[in-house]
């Protein structure tokens, strides 16, 4: 990202009454949350502001932004025009002694001159380390994904994939999550289950199944297929078509 203009840049307590409700605006809010709570809210679903993150704002896309009055919202803050605008919310963890602290620390110390060069070229490294470890991001991400999606045994060991990425699992669980919407374990369990039932509709028999996607016995697969699915595995294939499978399901047990 580029910046094109830096409308408005500070660090206070907000004002009494702050709430932004529905706005749709053609420049970014760039904050970062040191203390208090505050929300965000688009199309119905709600997130609170962390402590500790920064977080840019899309462009042309109706937001609610409001806070807790009783614990006042303290934040760094710019509104800027970027190239290209930003198409949905980033929310990204600045950890310490990493370069994205660095330049939210410089943002912080000049948040107040009226150098607007000075300003702008802070801001824009700022950009450049969220750039980059939002690419980093998605990057851990598709290599879990893709790892998971090699994995026959459906067992996920956090620590194992920690030490063979070589992040930590709380960075390996967010970047994923950011990415995907589902943190790794939800993710493999949703594939195993979408692979055991392709192989029910296929014609495997349910002991068959389970072996094959690494549960103890049938039993415990019938039941974790009826947690995510909402019915048995007898009473869920015939819903899918008019074919009567549940009689050969419930006979041909090994």
């Amino acid at each position: 990202m580029i910046v094109k203009n830096i409308l408005q840049s500070a660090e206070s307590y907000t004002h009494d009454n702050w709430i932004y409700e529905d706005v749709n605006v053609g420049f970014s809010r760039l904050y970062y949350i040191i203390d208090g709570e505050a929300y965000y809210e688009e199309n119905g679903k709600k997130r609170r502001l962390k402590k500790n993150h920064v977080y840019l704002t899309p462009v042309k896309k109706p937001f609610t932004l409001y806070e807790n009055p009783d614990d006042k919202l303290f934040h760094t803050y710019s509104h800027v025009v970027t190239f290209p605008p930003v198409q949905e919310l980033i929310e990204i963890k600045v950890e310490n002694d990493t370069p994205l602290s660095d330049a939210v620390n410089l943002w912080r110390k000049y948040i107040a001159i009226s150098d607007f060069d000075l300003q702008s070229s802070i801001i824009q490294l700022l950009l450049s380390c969220i750039d980059r470890q939002q690419s980093d991001a998605n990057s851990i991400a598709l290599r879990v994904k893709n790892y998971l999606d090699a994995s026959d045994t459906f067992e996920l060991d956090m620590q194992k994939l920690s030490r063979s990425f070589g992040y930590s699992r709380e960075h390996i669980t967010r970047a994923f999550t950011a990415a995907y919407h589902v943190t790794p374990k939800q993710y493999l369990n949703t594939h195993r289950m979408n692979l055991a039932l392709s192989e029910l509709v296929n014609g495997k028999k349910i002991y068959e199944v389970a072996e094959e996607v690494g549960f103890s016995s049938q039993y415990a697969f019938s039941k974790a297929f009826k947690k995510y699915f909402g019915l048995s595995p007898e009473k869920y294939l015939p819903t899918l078509s008019n074919i009567d499978y549940e009689k050969d399901l419930i006979y041909n047990k090994k």
